[in-house]
């Protein structure tokens, strides 16, 4: 089986494609070539027109499935998909018309349409895949920044963090944070205790988390890094997320995340404030798994 994966190089996007790629290869043998669709459209056009493109992709083998992430994607991999055949994957809601993709996996908090080649995923797909190693006395803290979605407040995660470690002093914490961290963030939690490890998301590589996440059992989460919330939750670790204040009622991302609350996949922090129990997710999350099965089993 070829696949040719289509990315604007974007860590999220990145991770979608990979993780059904890496799901699809669990059952079959498979061979895949990364593409980089990172361009705007008239400097694609310029590579289109120069026949660059053309000569770039001809080396490659024929593919099976096409599979992209990102907006400046779809075009890309329709073209490619016109010029060397192959079906055509994408793993969200598109500009383009759903007719013109054989297959689409779009988040449930995005309200997909319900059609036979629709498959509405919760969440978006990621790479981590479901633990049964998770140690009870190793805690993960994964900290996000800024977003569309929540107000952020360094100060009130600062006091939630404390709060957690002074509960749980003999666990062994770990303090991450990401590229949309602001840079006050370490400095203040410098102030509170020294009783955890800081790690600073430059100093890690591209497996770092996924390790992570096999080995912690419980797990903390801004609600600002949803894809870092579906990955903590697809590991099987106990989840849960601190408060921040939304922006808006009538949010998808929001939505998603009360979502999972609601059907006991993570425990808000205001919860285990009061009865200081984080509970396990209900059931097993692994949607690239599904994603794959639904994708090969109905072709």
């Amino acid at each position: 089986m070829i696949v040719w994966r289509f990315t604007d190089g974007k860590p999220g996007h990145e991770n979608q494609t990979k993780g059904l790629v890496q799901a699809m290869a669990s059952s079959l043998e498979l061979e895949s070539s990364k593409i980089s669709a990172n361009l705007g459209f008239f400097p694609f056009f310029a590579l289109f027109i120069s026949g660059r493109f053309y000569r770039e992709l001809s080396r490659l083998p024929k593919p099976d499935y096409l599979i992209a992430a990102g907006r400046r994607t779809h075009l890309v991999m329709l073209i490619a998909a016109y010029l060397f055949g192959g079906k055509k994957i994408v793993l969200m809601r598109s500009f383009w018309p759903s007719s013109w993709f054989d297959r689409m996996l779009i988040p449930q908090h995005d309200n997909p349409k319900k059609a036979a080649t629709i498959l509405a995923t919760q969440g978006v797909l990621n790479t981590v895949l479901p633990s049964k190693q998770h140690l009870t006395n190793k805690a993960l803290i994964l900290i996000g920044g800024p977003s569309r979605h929540y107000h952020w407040d360094t100060n009130k995660l600062i006091e939630q963090i404390a709060e957690l470690i002074a509960h749980s002093p003999t666990m062994s914490w770990t303090i991450a944070n990401s590229r949309r961290s602001p840079a006050d963030f370490a400095e203040k939690l410098i102030a509170i205790t020294d009783n955890y490890l800081f790690i600073d998301h430059q100093k890690t590589d591209s497996d770092w988390l996924a390790k992570q996440l096999a080995l912690a059992g419980q797990v903390w989460v801004s609600p600002d890094s949803v894809s870092m919330l579906y990955e903590a939750v697809t590991s099987g670790a106990a989840v849960g997320c601190f408060d921040l204040e939304q922006k808006k009622n009538d949010n998808r991302i929001v939505r998603g995340i009360n979502s999972l609350i609601e059907d006991s996949m993570i425990t808000p922090f205001g919860y285990w404030q009061q009865t200081h129990k984080l509970n396990v997710p209900s059931r097993q999350l692994n949607e690239a798994q599904r994603a794959a099965n639904w994708i090969l089993n109905n072709d």
